[in-house]
């Protein structure tokens, strides 16, 4: 037997190295494949799933939630869909109103301490308030009430809050989406969270949230430049005295004696001529009147699949603005374009129809305002909030119910929310049509949906897709199908 030489050892034990380092990985590989088994979660299609990046996904097949050994998590579908989560989604029964959080988090307590939450969290008593910070801006709230002061945002249970960089926050689950535009609180037990600039006051303790795994939030509070009201000071005084001689004309009628005794209201002269201490009061809040500060402003928008709603306000005691609107751009009636929507000024919600599901668009609030200079009379336009909102996608079911005897039979079921007018349902087979049945879209509406059937032929990819959809009286390419295959 030949004996190795040093080299030939060498190499031999170089690749005796490479062996053990190769089994070394594949045992923590096959560890990291154990411990994401453990945390498979199953999913039915009463499960909402948020990911890390505020994408509500569609798990209208069921499936489960699983991790890879990056620390992502992803949903896989039975129909064998996949969609990447992040690494701390949000996932939500509403069968069984459990919700679950997944990926490390840190959970802020009532005492201002922090721990930092490696597995799972179940919330399945929603009545103790707990907050949590899941990515950087990225917050959890839940609680039995979760409010803001005003009450423009009220829900339950749970609140998802993904900050902009700006400071403006987008706040969902699986019942509100909503986008705000400016500096909010929302309040939940008792804790305050100061959203825009990233704090939680529990009592006279406030956290920064900041500081906690840091923040990429830019918001500054800017206090706006204080507007000093214009009126017409003469106009004014002459009106007053006008409403004094009057007043004197119906006290002399009735004997009543009136002294001479001038007023001075913020530094302006006003002849009263012996008026009571009431008439003088008027004239106080008449003044007050005008010192109320102009103002528009934009609330929050909630979106749906076709059509969002605007909070706004408008604050105008001297009628100085013109006209106030709202721009829209977007896909709208099935085109890219710039819209301009009047709205009432006394009112304070305006809707914007006509969109497309799934889609984005930039909404701001304008105004034309009436500006005075040197007795003339200009009007300017101005622009105050913009904001980016993104329309939900389009609730339905698609289902197949069975195959059977050479046919496969489906049920396809809508919502008032965005309920097609009229409708096919055709059945392809490798992408090439076979069969198309209309929709009947008064059973599509009820609580059993639309149920039908198709005769099969020979195939390996066979797909059900809703065409010819017609809503709002317009034609509209909507994309809802179900893949499915025979083996």
């Amino acid at each position: 037997m030949k004996k190795l030489n040093g080299k030939n050892k060498f190499f031999v034990t170089v690749f005796i190295l490479i062996i053990l380092v190769i089994i070394g990985i594949l045992i923590f590989a096959i560890r990291l494949s154990g411990h994401d088994t453990k945390t498979a979660l199953p999913v039915t299609n009463n499960t909402a799933i948020f990911a890390t990046d505020s994408n509500l996904i569609d798990t209208s097949d069921g499936g489960k939630i699983d991790s890879n050994w990056d620390g992502e998590y992803y949903y896989l579908s039975s129909k064998n869909r996949s969609y990447k989560l992040g690494k701390t989604p949000v996932v939500y029964d509403k069968a069984s109103e459990v919700l679950n959080l997944l990926g490390i988090n840190y959970q802020v307590l009532s005492d201002g301490s922090v721990i930092k939450n490696d597995d799972m969290i179940t919330v399945n008593n929603f009545n103790t308030p707990n907050f949590y910070k899941l990515d950087d801006r990225v917050y959890l709230i839940t609680c039995s009430e979760i409010y803001t002061l005003d009450k423009s945002i009220y829900t339950s249970k749970y609140l998802v809050v993904n900050i902009d960089k700006q400071g403006n926050a987008s706040v969902y689950n699986d019942s509100i989406n909503i986008k705000t535009v400016n500096p909010m609180s929302i309040t939940f037990g008792q804790y305050t969270f100061d959203v825009a600039n990233e704090k939680l006051i529990i009592g006279n303790n406030t956290i920064d949230l900041k500081q906690i795994i840091g923040s990429t939030n830019e918001y500054v509070f800017k206090e706006k430049e204080e507007v000093k009201p214009e009126y017409d000071e003469k106009e004014l005084v002459d009106s007053y005295n006008d409403l004094v001689n009057d007043f004197s004309k119906y006290a002399n009628n009735t004997n009543m004696i009136i002294s001479a005794n001038n007023k001075i209201v913020n530094n302006n002269t006003i002849v009263t001529n012996g008026i009571s201490e009431s008439i003088a009061e008027a004239a106080r809040k008449a003044l007050s009147k005008a010192l109320i500060t102009k103002r528009v402003s934009l609330r929050g928008c909630i979106a749906s699949s076709s059509y969002i709603d605007v909070t706004y306000v408008v604050t105008d005691p001297e009628n100085k603005y013109q006209a106030v609107y709202l721009l829209v751009t977007g896909n709208i009636n099935g085109k890219l374009t710039t819209e301009k929507i009047m709205i009432d000024k006394y009112q304070s919600t305006a809707r914007i129809s006509d969109l497309e599901p799934s889609s984005e668009y930039t909404i701001s609030l304008g105004y034309i305002e009436v500006v005075k200079n040197e007795q003339e009379k200009t009007l300017q336009d101005n622009i105050e909030d913009i904001v980016n909102v993104r329309t939900t996608k389009v609730d339905y079911k698609l289902n197949i119910e069975k195959i059977s005897s050479g046919y496969v039979y489906f049920n396809f079921k809508m919502f008032d929310s965005f309920a097609l007018e009229s409708g096919k349902v055709a059945l392809y087979i490798d992408n090439v049509k076979q069969d198309e049945v209309v929709i009947n879209t008064l059973e599509m509406l009820s609580d059993k949906g639309f149920s039908s059937r198709f005769k099969i032929g020979s195939g390996k990819l066979y797909e059900l897709r809703v065409e010819d959809a017609v809503y709002n009286e317009k034609n509209i390419d909507i994309k809802i199908n179900k893949k499915f295959t025979l083996s």
